[in-house]
């Protein structure tokens, strides 16, 4: 592929890179000139087993397996690569030859460095090398009871410091949430003192969300450092996970009144005993934290502190986070450590950037406030029993896609940009919320930025439709419209930014039901900005600023226009967070659409031109008039900018739906991008197109 080979070409790929998405510019350039792009066919064999270090490798596209040979030349040990993972860095690390075959399944693109260029790259990017070292120490922690395993695994610990948060409740619904929806297996672990180590064995009715045991918790002392004895006590009752729970009490001494080994250098080897046997290993950790609790919290690969929304509760959690930097030392990430709130009640007690400013610490998630009156589904086992909220509360909503992310299946949605031809992303959710597809982050450049903001912040697509379908009378439109001299638009943006406030309120994008990204463009630096943070409104005026219509944003040194103008179409922000399954909507009219649009428009003209004064006199006389006014002022300026805007969008577009697993491109022939007042046609075409999809979006969601 001439075309991929380019640099710049190169440098997005790189971008796109989940390992390489949060570098600098320069370093994302520094890799990218060191970058070959490979195409391989199914059956090509990309590196073999015994060879020696070569290269490092990205997949950018398709898919591969990875297996070895026995000696009867049969596959074992198999693996499945996706894209944004990379292979061959053990080789170039360690020196020693490639462990596996290395073969596309389908057809691959592939990012390859050599290894004398990767070596070098690290040395000038040190936080590459911490990157890799702890998926490489994730996977070689299987070693530790001297057997392999043949899948890569993930500790995660839930922690808070604070009694009530029902950080137990989370992590039993994480758990059974990351079983659902990846499929693997997975181990729900509950750690306690020996204080509340309470049973009910009586097998009665669960109160209340918190798990309550029905058979005694094991002395974590008599198992530690024995594997087949963890095993032992691991129960598999009619719950689709794993189960083990177990106490400890430091201050336990022996018979001989000598004391035991110390338990927090054992912690590690039992935190880590269970990762060679199950994908997902889920950490209920007690609120006490003492030497026993951190050293678990450090074994993990993720750590979910859960808090209320309270200063007394968020100074607590701070202290943790600090303690928890000692702990990981040069490995702490914020990816790794994240802090979750509760609300306390149906408000959030303080705002997320109040949080963030008072911990100093970026808040993860909010878990919404739900009633003790919602938790209504028993959920009652042989070993365990609590209640849970019906899986379409807020709750259970935000748990999912949470467990989701863990597991790397999440869905996301890619709404593009095309002006009035926007609003038929409104169909396509509609579609999407009737089949209950479940989308866990929207990104959206432009209209589509609009049109998703609205959506992620709650409002469902007959509320959408209501809204877009206020311009169908087009006085409408005028309100819209604050004219200003024509230096740098037509329209000052002020009654837009009023229009959206009306719709978004103060909301920001920790407001939002579903994680959501807007893309703008930066005139001055000619690059993309991807907002996540701040004002929903702002960022949306920013992205929808069409060049030439509507004035830009002017920040300090930049020059903010329609984010659609460089990423019409933005799968490249969803593949930099390692999104794996992509739903894209291009709006934009291709070539062929707009040659087709032209006809049918010639055909009705014509059509027009044939009535007769007498027969239709009103019709005669407004057909000739709109001719004539369409010679005085077509093509003006805004149609001109626009129309040559968007075909080159769509180009960028169609180039950026290569990104996506299934593209959604409605049929809009005959649609003028100005032509608000045909939203409901818009809106049925968004719909008929989703509906047409509709097979390929379902075996996405189930693969």
């Amino acid at each position: 592929m001439t075309n991929m080979s380019s640099f710049i070409n190169r440098f997005n790929l790189v971008k796109q890179i989940p390992a390489f998405a949060k570098l600098n510019w320069i370093e994302i350039q520094r890799i990218a000139r060191k970058s070959i792009i490979a195409e391989y066919d199914k059956g090509d064999l990309i590196c073999k087993e015994g060879s020696p270090p070569d290269f490092f490798y990205c997949l950018i596209s398709g898919r591969l397996q990875a297996y070895s040979l026995n000696e009867q030349r049969e596959k074992g040990n198999i693996e499945f690569i996706h894209r944004g993972m990379y292979f061959g860095i053990l080789s170039i690390l360690t020196g020693e030859n490639h462990s596996l075959n290395f073969e596309a399944i389908n057809h691959s693109v592939i990012l390859k460095i050599t290894r004398d260029d990767f070596q070098a790259i690290l040395k000038a990017v040190p936080k590459l090398g911490l990157e890799f070292s702890e998926t490489l120490s994730r996977r070689m922690r299987s070693k530790v009871q001297g057997k392999k395993s043949v899948f890569e695994s993930k500790i995660i610990s839930v922690y808070s410091p604070v009694k009530g948060t029902g950080s137990s409740a989370y992590a039993i619904n994480l758990a059974l949430n990351l079983q659902k929806e990846t499929g693997k297996n997975v181990i729900f672990v509950s750690i306690h003192s020996k204080q509340n180590t309470a049973v009910d064995p009586t097998g009665s009715s669960p109160k209340d969300a918190t798990p309550r045991w029905r058979y005694p918790a094991v002395d974590i002392y008599d198992i530690v450092g024995d594997h087949q004895q963890v095993m032992e006590h691991v129960i598999k009752d009619e719950l689709q996970i794993s189960l083990l729970n177990v106490f400890f009490d430091a201050g336990e001494k022996t018979t001989g009144a000598e004391p035991k080994a110390s338990l927090k250098k054992e912690i590690s080897l039992f935190v880590t005993a269970l990762v060679g046997d199950y994908h997902y290993v889920v950490v209920d950790l007690p609120n006490e934290m003492d030497d026993v609790v951190l050293e678990a919290l450090t074994q993990s690969d993720l750590v979910h502190l859960i808090v209320f929304d309270r200063k007394k509760d968020l100074t607590l959690i701070r202290r943790v986070v600090d303690r928890l930097q000692e702990g990981f030392k040069e490995n702490f990430r914020e990816e790794k450590v994240r802090v979750i709130i509760r609300a306390l009640h149906a408000k959030v007690y303080l705002s997320f950037e109040e949080i963030n400013k008072f911990i100093d610490y970026e808040v993860y998630t909010v878990l919404p406030f739900i009633e003790r009156a919602e938790f209504s589904v028993d959920v009652a086992s042989q070993s365990l029993s609590f209640l849970r909220c019906p899986a379409k509360c807020e709750y259970a909503r935000a748990v999912r896609r949470i467990a989701r992310e863990i597991g790397g299946v999440m869905v996301g949605l890619v709404l593009g940009g095309g002006a009035a031809l926007g609003l038929a992303h409104v169909g396509v959710i509609r579609v999407l919320e009737q089949e209950d597809i479940p989308i866990d982050v929207v990104a959206g450049s432009s209209m589509g930025a609009l049109i998703g903001s609205l959506w992620c912040t709650g409002k469902n697509a007959d509320e959408l439709e209501k809204i877009a379908r206020e311009f169908e009378k087009k006085r409408n439109i005028l309100k819209l419209c604050d004219p200003v001299l024509p230096v740098s638009g037509l329209i000052g943006g002020r009654l837009i930014k009023r229009w959206l406030k009306k719709y978004l309120g103060n909301r920001t994008f920790y407001s939002t039901t579903i994680p959501f990204k807007v893309v703008s463009y930066d005139l001055t630096r000619r690059e993309e900005i991807v907002i996540n943070g701040g004002s929903i409104v702002d960022a949306v005026r920013q992205s929808i600023a069409i060049p030439g219509v509507i004035e830009p944003i002017r920040k300090k040194d930049q020059i903010i226009i329609d984010g659609g103008v460089l990423n019409p179409l933005p799968t490249n922000v969803l593949a930099a967070l390692g999104i794996k399954k992509i739903i894209a909507v291009n709006v934009l009219q291709s070539p062929d659409d707009v040659s087709e649009g032209f006809d049918i428009s010639q055909h009705k003209m014509e059509q027009e031109n044939k009535i007769s004064f007498f027969k239709a006199p009103l019709k005669f006389l407004s057909f000739r008039l709109g001719r004539a006014m369409a010679k005085v002022f077509n093509p003006n300026i805004s149609d001109i900018i626009v129309s040559t805007l968007q075909a080159s969008e769509y180009v960028i577009a169609e180039q950026s739906a290569l990104q996506a697993d299934v593209n959604i491109h409605p049929d809009l022939v005959g649609i003028k991008w100005y032509e608000l007042d045909r939203g409901k046609e818009l809106i049925q075409n968004g719909e008929a197109a989703a509906r047409e999809h509709l097979p390929e979006i379902k075996k996405l969601i189930e693969s």
